[in-house]
């Protein structure tokens, strides 16, 4: 096998894994078979993304982070550490100063949220806006 093919049967092969296991665990098969489509379509979409820096002359391992992809995702993780952070500080100054209270469970479930919407929003951002793809 050569180029892209031993990445995409190596992807099916993990993906069929990934269902077979889940069908193991006690997760009914329709649901298995569906979350593992799920997963080979994320495999597929890969490549195209724009994540990584595809090199079909390596078979399996194709895909590899190059130096704009990971300032990439750095300047992300950045960012939503930062946002995080200071959700956190707000939430600090209102439950311990201005409403004494505990702070509510879904409190922290939204800050998980706005940290993870703020780093895929920038790292959507910022692949669309610096430059085109190889």
């Amino acid at each position: 096998m050569t180029g892209m093919t031993a990445y995409y049967v190596s992807r099916t092969l993990i993906s069929a894994g990934f269902g077979v296991l889940l069908a193991a665990t006690g997760t009914t098969w329709w649901v298995a078979a569906l979350m593992a489509g799920i997963v080979f379509l994320l495999f597929l979409w890969a490549p195209q993304s724009g994540r990584y820096a595809v090199h079909p002359e390596l078979g399996v391992t194709a895909l590899r982070r190059d130096e704009r992809t990971q300032g990439i995702t750095d300047k992300a993780a950045k960012n939503a550490f930062v946002v995080v952070m200071l959700a956190v500080l707000a939430l600090i100054l209102y439950y311990g100063r201005l409403a004494p209270a505990e702070v509510p469970v879904a409190a922290l479930d939204l800050l998980i949220a706005l940290g993870a919407l703020t780093y895929f929003g920038t790292d959507l951002w910022l692949r669309r806006t610096s430059g085109a793809k190889d």
